[in-house]
């Protein structure tokens, strides 16, 4: 399977399946309420499949499973669609606080999720190297705070958009501004990374040496 899908199947899966079980539900004439229900259950029955698969899931994994089961459940015991769409953005605030509340600990979330993507090996270097390197401690936390700032921006404005538009046009404009600010966000990383890795020869998201070099 080419990488260019592996990486944009959870994204359609998240974002565009949830879209269209919404649409197709409300052309069928099923109630704002249930369609809103119903189409939330599709992460969270993902992610279950995925876990399930695995036999494993991440801490940030199982705190979003935790959130997105709430979701559904305070969706059945409320009858009001606005309510849900509220809710909805609250997500991206538990995932942001998460975020930078990873800050605290020993290793921050970018750190965690770098590491997610690397073979045991290379993640070991990736361990070794985060106790030698001034440099890429600062770059990845930097990143932390970028990653969880944007989630609980995309919280704030998703907040705006559900409780001041039309009930039926907040699920797209909400999908459309969280892509947007993605896409937004995924830019800046991408120059971010560059610019580090030209300043201190050192690759954020690579497999660093164990000595890197420049670390002013």
């Amino acid at each position: 399977m080419p990488t260019w899908w592996s990486a944009a199947t959870p994204l359609l899966i998240a974002v565009v399946l949830p879209l269209a079980v919404f649409y197709v539900l409300r052309s069928q004439g099923v109630s704002q309420w249930l369609a809103l229900t119903l189409s939330g259950a599709v992460p969270l029955a993902r992610m279950a499949v995925v876990a399930a698969t695995r036999r494993r899931m991440d801490g940030f994994e199982a705190f979003m499973m935790g959130m997105l089961a709430v979701r559904v459940v305070t969706s059945l015991l409320t009858g009001s669609p606005r309510v849900i769409l509220v809710k909805d953005s609250g997500l991206a605030a538990a995932a942001g606080l998460w975020i930078l509340g990873s800050l605290l600990v020993a290793k921050p979330f970018a750190f965690q999720a770098v590491q997610s993507w690397h073979r045991p090996t290379a993640a070991r270097t990736r361990e070794a190297a985060w106790g030698v390197s001034p440099a890429l401690r600062s770059g990845l936390t930097r990143l932390t705070v970028l990653w969880g700032s944007a989630q609980l921006l995309d919280c704030g404005a998703g907040v705006l958009i559900a409780l001041l538009l039309p009930v039926e046009s907040v699920p797209a404009l909400n999908r459309a501004k969280g892509l947007a600010l993605l896409c937004a966000v995924a830019l800046v990383t991408v120059a971010y990374s560059r610019r580090y890795g030209r300043r201190h020869a050192l690759s954020l998201f690579g497999s660093p040496p164990l000595n890197p070099g420049k670390e002013g």
